[in-house]
């Protein structure tokens, strides 16, 4: 009885989830309230607040499922160390750039919302960590200078990846991103003294 109990919470916990995004990216994030996501579900508010402290909740749970997902994702074989890092900067903003209310939503949420905060947080840990990985990875196959402090590298193409995705995000360029993220790791590959990579056989 208890696991059936425990799926049909897990079940109305899912359906406030996805009724809230979809009135969010229907009708704007500011334009839906706690009320409407019930009247969606028919459901009373105090069952909303059982599941959900508020409607920023379901933004920042939305958030770190997409980005953990996309960094969790394999990439395709036979990228050279530069290629692997565009790939692992550019799937998860690309994923983010589908629903563009959502991803404005989060980032006007997220200075007073500590579930947004908690949940960039722990995305951007498992970022930078899986930069590093990339990095320490290429300076052990003597693809990368091995003197430029990795974990350092990892902040700077982190902050790169978070400025460009933000830029492009705001002017609407989100077909523009693989390119400049391209040129900008290009640009700091050569200020960082990281050695030309090997021709791809």
């Amino acid at each position: 009885m208890t696991g059936l109990r425990d799926r049909k919470k897990q079940a109305l916990r899912q359906a406030i989830y996805d009724a809230g995004l979809q009135l969010f990216e229907r009708d704007g994030y500011d334009a839906v309230s706690v009320a409407m996501i019930t009247r969606e579900l028919k459901i009373a508010k105090g069952t909303f607040f059982n599941h959900f402290p508020n409607k920023a909740d379901i933004l920042a749970e939305w958030y770190e499922t997409t980005m953990m997902a996309s960094l969790a994702a394999a990439l395709p074989g036979g990228l050279s160390p530069i290629e692997r890092l565009v790939e692992r900067i550019h799937s998860g903003g690309a994923e983010a750039a589908k629903a563009p209310e959502l991803w404005r939503a989060k980032n006007a949420e997220a200075t007073r919302t500590a579930s947004i905060q908690d949940a960039e947080y722990r995305v951007d840990t498992a970022f930078r960590a899986c930069l590093l990985d990339e990095i320490q990875s290429a300076m052990q196959d003597r693809v990368w200078r091995s003197d430029v402090a990795p974990d350092a590298l990892a902040d700077l193409v982190a902050a790169l990846a978070t400025g460009t995705w933000r830029e492009v995000m705001i002017a609407n360029r989100v077909a523009d991103a693989r390119s400049l993220l391209n040129a900008r790791l290009a640009t700091l590959q050569q200020l960082c003294r990281i050695v030309s990579e090997p021709p791809k056989r």
